[in-house]
């Protein structure tokens, strides 16, 4: 059920991850894409980019919510799911990049793999702080 708390875990971990995205891919990686890869396409509008992390906030919240049990809740059981959910979203798919993608470098590869476990794990930091699953019903 998509209460108070899990819309607030839901805005809050987007703008967080949002900060960090334009920190880290707006600012540190962006040469590293631009010099490598002659096909970046430089028209996108930018918010696209803050829309889709909004809704990667949405699902990681939501998929948090179907397996807020296995964890221990917290900004600990978070993290920990941020870690195993960055770690099954991320490798090896962006490992393969450098094969689907001209000019896209094999380190690149490894640089958004680990960028995507760290945030993923901060998501769920902030997402295991803030949404606290109510008891249900029958466990009363």
């Amino acid at each position: 059920m998509m209460t108070k708390n899990f819309w607030i875990a839901v805005i809050v971990g987007g703008v967080v991850v949002n900060a960090l995205d334009f920190a880290i891919m707006g600012n540190v990686l962006q040469n590293m894409y631009f010099v490598n890869m002659s096909s970046m396409n430089q028209t996108a509008n930018p918010l696209w980019y803050i829309i889709g992390d909004f809704l990667a906030a949405f699902v990681f919240t939501w998929f948090y919510d179907k397996v807020y049990r296995s964890f221990e809740g917290g900004m600990q059981g978070g993290m920990k799911f941020g870690i195993y959910a960055g770690v099954l979203v991320n490798f090896p798919a962006m490992i393969f990049l450098h094969l689907m993608f001209k000019d896209y470098p094999y380190s690149l590869s490894w640089i958004m793999t680990v960028y995507g476990i760290i945030w993923s794990s901060i998501l769920g930091s902030v997402v295991g702080k803030l949404y606290v699953k109510a008891a249900s019903a029958s466990a009363a």
